[in-house]
């Protein structure tokens, strides 16, 4: 899967105009049905049991990369076989 996003540099304020950057980043792996998403979800559960100080501290509604920002998943996934190739476009 390619999936491409736009957002903010740190410095720069969302507020005051638009997105200044651009990434594109493809996830490579086992088939993303009924292979990956179990892998996937296993691992955001795992994650979620032993990283609890690495999670926001408030309560809310999040989305997974705010979620989990600040923690392995993404290595766990990789040690699984899901592989994330990212390129920031200029």
């Amino acid at each position: 899967m390619t999936f491409y996003g736009e957002g903010y540099s740190k410095d720069r304020d969302p507020q005051c105009g638009k997105p200044d950057l651009k990434i594109c980043t493809q996830v490579k792996g086992p088939e993303a049905g009924y292979v990956a998403t179990p892998i996937a979800m296993v691992q955001a559960a795992v994650t979620l049991l032993k990283e609890p100080k690495s999670l926001p501290e408030h309560g809310g509604v999040y989305t997974p990369g705010a979620a989990f920002a600040k923690t392995g998943l993404i290595e766990r996934l990789k040690s699984r076989g899901i592989e994330f190739i990212s390129n920031p476009e200029t």
